[in-house]
């Protein structure tokens, strides 16, 4: 259920809805800022992809944590989304199968909320039909008539070149017509190391989400040779705290070394610590605090 948007605003202290470079939604005032130090700096945003979109390197994902009533209940999903938006995050990563998700998503932001943040969806499909058709699916549930990048995700992947030509010919299509800014795809283990840079080079990949750790594929060994590609990169299993510990050193210090080899953000979940006493509030604070050390 949508919130008061003015009644939440009042409640951070936040003044009118603003701008800040062209994607920051909500604005801090003055006094807001001398009070909660909290809402002092700026998390900087790098270049995502080739069409000069620029992300927040603080990216929210949208994913079974956000959907899950067990870790941000039903009724606050708006006003995460909000605060952090009112913090400078502007990067939301999304999917067709993250349950309802997408049309969460659809429901609390507008078309002109929408042209100032940056949105990834992804499709588990392997067939150019599939792929064409869950990508209709998806800009109807969030609402758009476009996205700002479109991956294949990880299920639907394939460590072969020539059994993902479907799939990505549908989203150089889909590039091609206007509907998609940037394509790629989004793996924690489906294809190995030497096949991703493959890719990148065949079917002239934009932007990846890959894993850097949690016992799974590490990707930080390609990514120089990504880049080099032009493509960029988001960071998966960085920041998310398991078993509501919340936040510990050893995920910060992770997040260095990812923000630190140039990645374009690192994709936080969500932890189920606290639920009932804000516990997703500590948690998104704490990486917030995070980001804003990488001006």
């Amino acid at each position: 259920m949508k919130i008061n948007r003015k009644a939440f605003l009042k409640s951070l202290g936040l003044g009118a809805v603003g701008t800040l470079a062209g994607t920051t939604l909500v604005k801090c005032t003055d006094s807001a800022k001398k009070t909660d130090p909290e809402l002092t700096g700026t998390i900087p945003k790098r270049k995502l992809g080739k069409n000069n979109l620029m992300a927040s390197v603080l990216c929210l994902g949208a994913g079974s944590r956000f959907t899950g009533d067990d870790f941000i209940p039903a009724h606050e999903r708006e006003e995460y989304l909000r605060y952090a938006i009112s913090q400078g995050v502007n990067y939301i990563d999304t999917a067709i199968n993250y349950g309802p998700s997408e049309k969460i998503l659809g429901e609390i932001f507008n078309s002109d909320e929408w042209s100032r943040l940056v949105l990834s969806s992804k499709t588990n499909s392997s067939t150019y039909d599939d792929v064409m058709r869950d990508f209709e699916t998806s800009t109807k549930s969030l609402k758009r008539d476009n996205l700002d990048a479109y991956l294949l995700h990880n299920g639907g992947l394939s460590d072969n070149i020539e059994d993902n030509r479907q799939p990505f010919t549908a989203l150089l299509e889909l590039r091609e017509q206007g509907l998609v800014g940037n394509i790629g795809f989004s793996t924690h283990g489906a294809v190995s190391l030497q096949n991703t840079v493959k890719l990148v080079e065949e079917f002239d990949l934009d932007h990846l989400v890959i894993n850097v750790g949690e016992g799974r594929v590490d990707y930080r060994p390609v990514v120089p040779e990504i880049l080099a590609k032009g493509c960029t990169v988001a960071a998966i299993k960085v920041t998310r705290s398991f078993e509501g510990k919340g936040p510990v050193e050893s995920a910060r210090l992770a997040y260095k070394d990812v923000l630190d080899r140039s990645f374009t953000s690192a994709i936080i979940s969500h932890s189920n610590a606290g639920v009932g006493d804000r516990g997703w509030k500590k948690l998104l604070d704490e990486n917030i605090r995070t980001a804003k050390t990488f001006a």
